[in-house]
């Protein structure tokens, strides 16, 4: 784990601190951790840590996954939200035994920050990092996958279950919206 948690500091910065409590104070069976620095200037990433200790089923394969979930945002909102909404969509990947694959949706489940539309979250690759932070070799065997979460609206959310994630990644990379502005105006 040691050499994982190395490979994370070197692509977000230094581990600044953690949460392995949920609200209600119960221990969970993975952190959630933030971390120094962002793909940009300005920005902070979060990510769960000790979620790739379990395989995970792909519903389209069968294929066992293992996996971290990575949240981007602005480094002056403070850490409203984003540690409670890794451990919700942890938890639930945790229950289900089922991984979040590229394109995948959650939601929408009303606003998930004060004074914003994003209403869901979109799960995709770390487009805003390097590509040898997509993905960690811990072995011949097992590769945990970096899970991007982006916030979305529920317009953006009814696209992709309409017109597939190819459709609404290609808007993104058209229009190229500023996903970590959680006050941004729906693309669709």
């Amino acid at each position: 784990m040691n050499k994982f948690i190395n490979f994370l500091e070197n692509h977000l910065g230094e581990i600044e601190c953690g949460w392995s409590k949920n609200e209600d104070d119960e221990e969970l069976p993975f952190q959630v951790v933030k971390y120094g620095n962002g793909p940009f200037e300005g920005t902070v990433t979060y990510s769960t840590l000790g979620l790739s200790n379990f395989p995970f089923v792909s519903y389209m394969s069968e294929k066992e996954i293992h996996q971290e979930l990575i949240f981007v945002a602005d480094s002056s909102i403070g850490d409203i939200n984003i540690p409670s909404l890794l451990q919700q969509v942890g938890l639930m990947i945790f229950q289900k035994n089922r991984a979040l694959l590229r394109g995948d949706v959650i939601g929408p489940y009303g606003s998930l920050f004060n004074n914003s539309k994003l209403e869901a979250l979109y799960s995709t690759m770390p487009v805003y990092f390097p590509d040898d932070f997509h993905s960690y070799s811990v072995n011949e065997d097992i590769t945990i996958v970096m899970t991007w979460l982006i916030p979305i609206t529920s317009k953006e959310a009814l696209f992709v279950e309409e017109n597939g994630w190819s459709s609404f990644e290609d808007k993104l990379e058209d229009l190229d919206p500023d996903l970590i502005d959680f006050n941004r105006e729906s693309i669709i």
